[in-house]
């Protein structure tokens, strides 16, 4: 008797819908832990992306959201964050610094709020692929709490990344769709593509060579079947017209001047990992935690299509794992994939394409072996949650980053608003960054002297009076789409050729200039293009359902 009622509980709470919302609480309890603290959560790079935020909140509260170089940085010099690097997520922490919420606490709602996207996400996706409540519960507590997603967290503090990952698990359904459903649903992967694009250049190419690999598995059924490779391709279209706000502007700024990135050098062949490195409890490694379902695999004898599609997962997740250690021939491709930073950023795509196909062997082999026995499938959850509880906690045990306060005006000390780790955006040009941020609010003449200027937002003014030069030097790190105007609105010429990276601006005998930022053709190209493209989709779908909705009612 007492067996039955513990079956009878066990099957309502791991696969009715009530027990979706145990598994969600206690996965994201422990992915939140290191949040429950008033101080803010360290890591590598967590100061520049709480100046971009800070930034993002300045531009909002000064009704100029959508800025594309940030005046905030640099002591006011500018700074193209938000134009090479997109921002989108980040307006959830920065509206909420605009309402007044802490530094410190905007950013731990934000990342919280990114782990339970992602368990959603993840969730959700394989629900699709499998239409298992049971695969996807496992997928999304593994997906969750994996290693390499945490410290991307809390050692990292790699924002691009893990607000990629929010989309990752949508790729990988549509992917799905695409290889196994006749592309049914092509919103998972237009939505997932256009996610990961508006969140992280690097994971975009991941994904990209993720899609032309199921390309190539599915080759034989394109050439049946021409009509799926149309649909694959409209999608890429409706993905690339959703976004190109963010990639079309970048691609001009690229390619209108030199920027550090292209100097930037690193040693992939120094960094990649030995194969004992990937099952290590540190930042830069997996873990063991996330391979162990993966034994299931051994114990299934059915092997169905969505065996198959978890085996490609499984081979995928692998390739790209090895890919990160001496495997991969690093040193006769380093210099071609520098843009990589590190070998073992591949571990972006390997583990989630690990998870999804974790999920489907746990769901099999209890299927296969369950025997009647509810206990048993039911059980296979809680192990999966234990052993990834286990797995984070070590995670968070070995983390020496620790935690900082950051006072609300903590960025109005100006050199703290040059905490830009490399400055790859900054041109070639730029010798001394702190030199921009001390001089911010002097124009260079001619002969290297001093003139003030006042700044008005977005845009400063020189009075040039009793000044004869033939240029100036204005504090502003030249990026194009500059514009500058004398006291009677007449245009003057400009160029990035001032000292250490400035504008340069040729006066033309003008006795007061202003310089402000307007933009480009492309931009406005971009801006009209993707603007026409959200409402266009929002149309369609507002249609589509209420049209279905008309259906349903038999009208």
């Amino acid at each position: 008797m007492m067996k039955a009622r513990i079956r009878e509980k066990l099957n309502k709470i791991f696969t009715g819908r009530e027990g979706f919302w145990p598994v969600f609480f206690v996965t994201i309890f422990f992915a939140c832990l290191p949040l429950f603290t008033v101080n803010c959560i360290n890591g590598h790079d967590v100061i520049y992306h709480l100046l971009r935020i800070e930034a993002l909140k300045t531009g909002i509260s000064e009704g100029l959201p959508f800025l594309r170089i940030n005046m905030l940085f640099l002591g006011g010099e500018g700074y193209a964050s938000s134009l090479f690097y997109p921002d989108t997520l980040l307006y959830i922490p920065a509206l909420l610094r605009v309402a007044g919420v802490s530094i410190n606490a905007s950013y731990h709602i934000f990342v919280a709020l990114t782990l339970i996207l992602g368990f959603l996400t993840s969730y959700f996706s394989m629900k699709l692929i499998s239409h298992d409540r049971y695969s996807a519960m496992t997928t999304a507590i593994i997906f969750t709490l994996a290693q390499y997603h945490l410290a991307d967290i809390y050692t990292r503090s790699a924002v691009g990344e893990f607000t990629a990952l929010i989309f990752i698990p949508l790729v990988i359904a549509g992917l799905w769709n695409f290889a196994y459903e006749d592309m049914n649903r092509p919103y998972l992967l237009a939505v997932g593509m256009t996610g990961v694009i508006l969140c992280h250049t690097l994971s975009t190419l991941f994904c990209l060579g993720l899609c032309f690999v199921f390309l190539l598995i599915s080759i034989k059924k394109i050439i049946k079947t021409p009509m799926l490779f149309l649909k694959l391709l409209l999608t890429g279209i409706v993905s690339l017209a959703l976004t190109a706000f963010y990639w079309l502007p970048m691609l001009e700024q690229m390619s209108s001047a030199s920027f550090k990135y292209t100097k930037v050098s690193f040693d992939l062949n120094y960094e990649k990992l030995l194969l004992t490195d990937v099952f290590k409890n540190n930042y830069s490694a997996m873990g063991i935690a996330v391979f162990l379902p993966l034994l299931l695999a051994f114990f299934i004898k059915h092997k169905g299509r969505l065996m198959i599609f978890a085996d490609i997962n499984l081979i995928l997740g692998i390739l790209f794992t090895l890919s990160a250690t001496g495997f991969f021939p690093w040193k006769r491709f380093a210099s071609h994939l520098t843009f990589i930073q590190f070998p073992w950023r591949l571990f972006i795509i390997a583990f989630p394409l690990l998870a999804f196909s974790a999920g489907i062997y746990i769901k099999e082999f209890a299927d296969e072996y369950r025997s009647g026995n509810a206990l048993m499938q039911k059980s296979g959850i809680i192990a999966v949650l234990a052993l990834m509880i286990v797995s984070a906690v070590g995670n968070y045990s070995v983390n020496e980053e620790g935690y900082y306060s950051y006072s609300d005006d903590y960025f109005s000390h100006a050199p703290y608003t040059a905490e830009i780790i490399g400055g790859e955006w900054l041109p070639t040009t730029v010798g001394n960054r702190l030199k921009l941020v001390y001089d911010a609010d002097e124009a260079y003449t001619v002969n290297g002297d001093g003139i003030k200027v006042s700044r008005d937002r977005n845009s400063l003014s020189v009075d040039l009076s009793g000044y004869k030069g033939e240029y100036i030097d204005v504090p502003f790190v030249y990026y194009k789409g500059y514009e500058a105007a004398d006291e009677n609105g007449n245009f003057l010429k400009l160029d990035g050729s001032g000292e250490n990276g400035r504008i340069r601006v040729y006066l033309d005998g003008a006795a007061n200039i202003r310089v402000f930022y307007t933009g480009t053709v492309i931009q406005q190209i971009a801006d009209i293009l993707s603007i026409v493209a959200w409402v266009t989709g929002a149309a369609l779908a507002a249609y589509k359902r209420r049209k279905s909705a008309i259906l349903e009612r038999g009208d």
